[in-house]
């Protein structure tokens, strides 16, 4: 069992800034599990304290069922890949990924089997000779992760590591990354500031922020039913649209409205719980896939479409975003490249109001 366990965990450095507060976290067995959140949330700090190599302040941290607070890094059965990959320039690849075991005196025949097994794996062996300043970023990550393999951990940490490739490279290796897990099926913790990686990569979801866990999800639960309004702008790319408004009453029928001629028919299964907020202001929030031109939408219920200005439009190949700009909120769409319309034209979307989300004002949890 290589399960990762936090219990209340707090990182507060003698200045008295609190980096973690309170953590209560399992990450299960041969899961891959990602940490996500903006820059100073507190992840790599998490990471670190689970590797050893940041004191914790209060709480414990188990791998297995031991408890690790006391333990070395060393002795921890972890393995950390990091974000500027740390080879020693002076050596080999081999040597690179040789260096861990014989200092912990494994037999040369071991280590010759480990690092060309873990070569094979990555597909890296013509590189055993060369030396790091000899490869390309992607080689590096390679060998960085390879170092990492050869120790046959129970668990792997992954710090950023692909924050310094370029986008194909970030691409190419998310999908060697996840590979490598299927064929380990070994635990893995990897943190990252990126929402897509989050999203592509991890079997669970954590979201920081301040210091604190917002959220643990599966990704596309997270996607689907955000906890509240930072969860939904963070997670989703382009991010979630938000128009602030209130919720009006008008004969059977209630509404969102707000000061520039939005007028929205609550959904059916959201009225109940809307009624509730009669007269209250709320947080719209609608994912760009949720907007449509309504020429292609001929069949649209009355009240569920917005008169906008369209703004930027950037052709993506598969598919168009759409920026609309109004007197009072702005949003974007995701629109097929059917779609035929210039900068400054007034269209009128279709927002499928069945999947849209509301957001109290007061707190910023989700509504629903």
């Amino acid at each position: 069992m290589s399960k990762v366990v936090l219990e209340n965990v707090t990182k507060q450095y003698e200045n008295g800034f609190v980096a973690v507060e309170k953590i209560n976290l399992e990450m299960p067995d041969k899961q891959f599990t990602v940490i996500v959140g903006p820059s100073g949330c507190g992840k790599t700090t998490t990471l670190r304290m689970i590797a050893g190599l940041e004191e914790i302040t209060e709480g414990n941290v188990y791998i297995g069922d031991k408890v690790m607070n006391n333990i070395s890094p060393k002795d921890r059965n972890i393995a950390m890949v990091f974000q500027n990959y740390a080879l020693y320039p002076h050596m080999t690849v081999y040597e690179n990924m040789a260096f861990g075991l014989k200092l912990r005196k494994y037999p040369k025949v071991e280590i010759k089997k480990r690092v060309e097994d873990a070569a094979d794996i990555l597909g890296i062996e013509p590189l055993l000779d060369r030396k790091p300043k000899m490869l390309s970023g992607g080689q590096r990550q390679r060998v960085a992760v390879g170092r990492a393999i050869v120790r046959k951990p129970s668990v792997f940490l992954f710090d950023e590591p692909l924050s310094n490739l370029d986008a194909k490279l970030r691409v190419q290796m998310r999908t060697e990354i996840q590979s490598l897990h299927h064929k380990l099926k070994s635990t893995m913790i990897y943190v990252t500031h990126d929402q897509i990686e989050a999203m592509t990569m991890g079997d669970q979801i954590i979201i920081m922020d301040k210091g604190k866990i917002i959220q643990n999800a599966k990704p596309i639960s997270m996607y689907d039913n955000p906890i509240n309004k930072f969860v939904a702008g963070f997670i989703g790319s382009p991010s979630m649209n938000f128009i602030e408004g209130k919720i009006a009453a008008e004969g059977n029928n209630i509404y969102f409205t707000n000061d520039d001629s939005v007028k929205l028919i609550i959904f059916k299964g959201h009225k109940n719980i809307m009624e509730n907020y009669i007269d209250r202001e709320v947080t719209l929030g609608f994912r760009p896939e949720n907007v449509e031109d309504k020429l292609f939408v001929p069949d649209a219920k009355p009240y569920t479409s917005i008169k906008s200005y369209v703004d930027v439009i950037e052709p993506m190949g598969s598919e168009l975003f759409i920026y609309f700009k109004n007197p009072s909120h702005n949003f974007v769409g995701r629109f097929s490249p059917k779609l035929k319309t210039t900068n400054g034209d007034i269209i009128e979307v279709v927002i499928d109001m069945e999947r849209v989300h509301f957001f109290n004002n007061e707190t910023e949890d989700v509504i629903v």
